[in-house]
């Protein structure tokens, strides 16, 4: 019992002076005024008014993202848009093109038919153009410009010519 007696003293001493320590002198006390403004409770201040803007700025962030989504499906309309408008405007300039190509004037120069094996000379302006059955080749059109001719068939009434670029066909009678 004498050292629970003495554990209790020694105890309560400990608690004593821990709480002299903790407990500010007279002159601390009177050097902090508790109602001068200090960086802490401005702080703290600050704190309580954000939190008061919560809610404001909750609505503002669903109104955002509610317009987002709304922007980000007009995007995605506008670009399906432009690539239609893209893919028709390439289909149209590749029909004005042909179009406005003039197929070349070609005169038969003359015609050699031999069983499966045919061939023929062809003039067209200043050039000489030598074909045989089933084969391919560019040929002038105008200036600069050259277009693939396709030998369809040369037989002795006629010879069928393909132009596959310009979507036609050719017959040259003599």
């Amino acid at each position: 019992m004498k050292n629970s007696k003495s554990m209790f003293l020694v105890l309560s001493m400990i608690g004593l002076i821990g709480f002299a320590l903790r407990t500010p002198t007279a002159d601390a006390q009177e050097k902090q005024d508790p109602t001068a403004p200090s960086t802490v409770i401005e702080q703290t201040l600050s704190k309580i008014r954000d939190v008061e803007k919560l809610d404001t700025f909750v609505q503002q962030n669903a109104a955002l993202v509610q317009e987002n989504k709304k922007l980000k499906a007009e995007i995605a309309s506008i670009q399906k848009q432009i690539a239609k408008l893209s893919k028709d405007l390439e289909l149209q300039t590749v029909n004005l093109r042909k179009q406005l190509l003039q197929m070349p004037t070609f005169n038969v120069q003359s015609k050699i038919i031999n069983g499966n094996r045919s061939a023929a000379i062809l003039k067209s302006k200043d050039t000489i153009i030598r074909i045989r059955n089933s084969t391919q080749l560019s040929v002038p059109v105008s200036d600069g410009v050259w277009v693939l001719m396709q030998v369809k068939n040369i037989s002795k009434e006629m010879i069928e010519l393909y132009f596959p670029e310009l979507e036609r066909t050719v017959y040259l009678y003599d």
